[in-house]
């Protein structure tokens, strides 16, 4: 279950990229790169999945992602339907660590960014007024040259680190190596999962489609993502709630059958369990905004 390595375009006139995407819609392969990566999320929503973490992404959303850390972000269902008007949109920056020289990371004022660093091989995502700051200077930066806009990226680094609002998006880091053939596989799990989990899955019909014995999946899938793959299973479930329930005028039960669940109380335990919170309180947040 191993990840695809990516090789990233970096021009070679330039020390980092900065790209924007506008596209009808964001479909990843699980991957990793030794550049870290920054994603600001203009337009779109869907599922993020970082070493073993797996959440929604949305509009605003910043995300930084640290070197070699597999990544997987794929838009929602409606986004790939045939008459879909609908775009996404997000600027990307991709960075060696060390882009300004091995001596740069060594200085004092340094210390802050290999700190970052450190944390963002679990991924992180970032909230709060930092989120708007570096949200623009994204932006910007796709106009700006030169060293104004190194100082523009050693001003995103600085706001990001120094921000309180942080979550880690993987509970553990990850050591990845290449391997094409579990690319595949663990390409065609995600999929299959992201494109069934509103029904029920068995254990022999994913096995089925990894292409190996119930038993071996089992033990091959918690071995490379440290959770069982039902656990997996739910948290897309719930993400998908979560969505539901910002966005959706539905009611508790409508939410909890569209996202997999048959049982009501199931869903409501599944979700505390997860998110700490009720389905109903989870709701008001959003509709008090």
């Amino acid at each position: 279950m191993k990840p695809l390595f990516r090789k990233v375009q970096i021009m070679p006139e330039q020390s980092f990229s900065v790209n924007k995407d506008f596209v009808p819609f964001f479909y990843n392969h699980w991957h990793y790169h030794p550049e870290i990566e920054i994603v600001h999320i203009f337009e779109g929503t869907g599922t993020l999945l970082v070493g073993n973490g797996v959440r929604s992404f949305k509009e605003n959303d910043l995300i930084m992602i640290g070197p070699n850390v597999p990544h997987f972000f794929r838009s929602d269902p409606h986004y790939f339907e045939q008459n879909s008007t609908l775009m996404s949109r997000s600027v990307v920056i991709h960075f060696n660590p060390n882009f300004l020289g091995d001596g740069f990371m060594k200085i004092p004022e340094s210390i802050s960014l290999n700190e970052l660093f450190q944390k963002a091989k679990k991924g992180l995502l970032v909230g709060g007024p930092v989120r708007e700051k570096v949200g623009v200077l994204m932006e910007e930066m796709l106009h700006t040259t030169g060293i104004d806009k190194v100082i523009q990226l050693l001003n995103i680094l600085s706001y990001i680190a120094s921000s309180e609002d942080v979550t880690d998006l993987s509970k553990t880091e990850f050591n990845v190596s290449l391997d094409e053939y579990n690319t595949r596989r663990i390409d065609m799990i995600y999929s299959f999962s992201l494109n069934n989990f509103a029904r029920e899955i068995t254990l022999e019909e994913v096995a089925e489609v990894a292409n190996i014995s119930v038993n071996s999946f089992c033990r091959y899938f918690k071995t490379h993502t440290r959770k069982t793959y039902f656990q997996f299973l739910q948290e897309l479930r719930i993400g998908h709630a979560c969505k539901l329930l910002a966005g959706e005028k539905l009611s508790i039960s409508q939410v909890a059958f569209e996202s997999g669940f048959n049982n009501l109380s199931h869903f409501n335990r599944s979700f505390k369990s997860l998110m700490q919170m009720k389905p109903q309180a989870y709701q008001r947040l959003y509709r008090q905004k």
